[in-house]
């Protein structure tokens, strides 16, 4: 079978294949990957020593970023408009910057660097920015300085507060201590009940009273902590271009209305649970209102300019941005969301707003024609919409576990890793981070990868390991 040119085609695909997804995908070692091909039988065929495994993973590694190289240089030099995401991750004593365009997903940068300052960021991302032709009209970053000035002097726009930060923030403050008092009230409430099992007629009164004491602390904490959930998710509610109830257009002053209405619910629950902001968690959480509704500002700046470039009439613009843009945006929100809970609120805010797109009198009267036309602008607008960073963090947390599953992370093994995510992963619809970034097809990496990588090695003749006799020497005289 091997000797058939199908058959060696196969093999050749299966090895280099393990390499490319366990190799450097996995960060499975050498040795490792040398007993498996072992295991296969196939060390007569092929030369799988773990030195052979290393030199082409190697060579995997530098023949990756040319092909990133290349299909940049094809992609031309024409300017495309982006909103990205900066944020650092540290990898034991490495220090990697990673900056994401968020409507394609692409990597634009992900490299090891001295020191995070503004300097360095600019240093490294001006020249990546100009191979792409790339112009940054929105940043979501957390609130460092340097990412801040990067976005305001080193981009020329405006600066997004990150919504996953500003949550993590307040749970770091107020979830870890509410649920040990959840804990403490639960343990208390079983003791009591213990008590109150065991008690003689002596102490009948005294258990009965602890008991009732204790249920009402465990009620009230329990109602504590349930508000504090739904105060927090209604974070996340609160930062859309459209009103949950209506669907109605939001602006900033909007959403900073409902965040401050937020942050007064959180002053009430660390009041009643007795637990201090130490640290200035809530001034910080106030402080990032404005950049936070700055998401939905430039999101609508965004819509409008491309309905005036359109040259839409009055009537048809406000049915666009009332009716069937929330219908849209709604739809995607519960698409992607993964919790079932905030499921289920889009839902309800989805069929509203279907309701209101089916009552109103211009979808009667006419306004829907072209519809398939604007249905799919309103699914480019609803796509375009970015209010945190949390794509970024789960790939520094994708790194964190290549390098404690690898015990290191080189830089060739980075940019190769790099250069996998923007042209060999792809989503449910096929398309990969090139692909949705510069519009166009590109070859398939795994099968460029395989045509660069040559022939197979071939397999060495093992030497016979000596066995030890220790009576060999039994005639030799002492």
């Amino acid at each position: 079978m091997w000797e058939t040119p199908a058959g060696e085609a196969w093999l050749q695909t299966l090895f280099f294949a393990t390499l490319y997804v366990f190799g450097l995908q996995g960060h499975v070692g050498a040795d490792r990957l040398e007993e498996f091909f072992r295991l296969l039988r196939l060390e007569t065929h092929i030369g799988i020593s773990a030195t052979t495994l290393r030199r082409r993973l190697n060579q995997m590694e530098a023949l990756l970023p040319q092909f990133q190289a290349q299909c940049e240089q094809q992609a031309g030099d024409s300017t495309r408009p982006g909103v990205v995401a900066a944020d650092e991750t540290f990898q034991g004593k490495l220090l990697i910057l990673v900056l994401m365009e968020l409507r394609s997903g692409y990597l634009v940068l992900e490299d090891m660097a001295d020191d995070r300052k503004f300097d360095t960021w600019q240093a490294v991302i001006e020249p990546r920015l100009k191979t792409l032709g790339l112009k940054v009209e929105h940043a979501v970053t957390d609130r460092a300085r340097a990412l801040i000035k990067l976005a305001k002097t080193g981009f020329k726009c405006g600066s997004g507060a990150d919504l996953f930060h500003a949550q993590y923030d307040c749970s770091s403050w107020l979830g870890a201590k509410l649920a040990r008092l959840q804990k403490k009230a639960a343990t208390g409430l079983q003791q009591a009940l213990a008590a109150r099992q065991q008690a003689s007629p002596a102490t009948d009164t005294e258990t009965l009273v602890a008991l009732v004491d204790a249920e009402r602390a465990h009620k009230a904490i329990q109602a504590t902590g349930t508000e504090y959930h739904e105060q927090l998710a209604g974070i996340a509610q609160d930062v859309h271009p459209f009103s949950l109830d209506e669907s109605q257009p939001k602006t900033a002053a909007d959403v900073s209305s409902a965040l401050e209405t937020r942050a007064k619910a959180f002053e009430v629950i660390a009041k009643s649970a007795g637990i201090t902001d130490w640290k200035g968690t809530l001034n910080k959480f106030r402080g990032q209102f404005d950049a936070l509704a700055l998401h939905v500002t430039f999101w609508w700046q965004f819509v409008l300019h491309s309905l005036a470039e359109a040259g839409c009439d009055p009537a048809m613009r406000d049915w666009l941005t009332c009716r069937l843009l929330p219908v849209v945006y709604w739809h995607e929100q519960m698409q992607k969301t993964k919790n079932r809970r905030q499921r289920e609120v889009y839902r309800r805010a989805w069929q509203q707003a279907v309701a209101a797109l089916n009552s109103d009198e211009q979808t009667a009267n006419g306004c829907s024609t072209d519809l398939e036309r604007w249905v799919t602008w309103a699914e480019r607008m609803a796509r375009n919409f970015h209010r945190s960073s949390s794509a970024v963090e789960g790939r520094n947390g994708y790194l964190s576990q290549m390098y404690h599953n690898g015990r290191g992370l080189t830089a060739s093994r980075l940019r190769a890793l790099t250069v996998i995510q923007n042209y060999g992963v792809r989503r449910a619809d096929g398309t990969t981070a090139a692909r949705r970034l510069f519009d166009r097809e590109f070859p398939d990496l795994f099968s460029w990868l395989v045509d660069q990588m040559g022939e197979l090695p071939l397999p060495r003749q093992r030497k016979k390991s000596a066995v030890r006799n220790p009576l060999g020497l039994a005639a030799v005289p002492s």
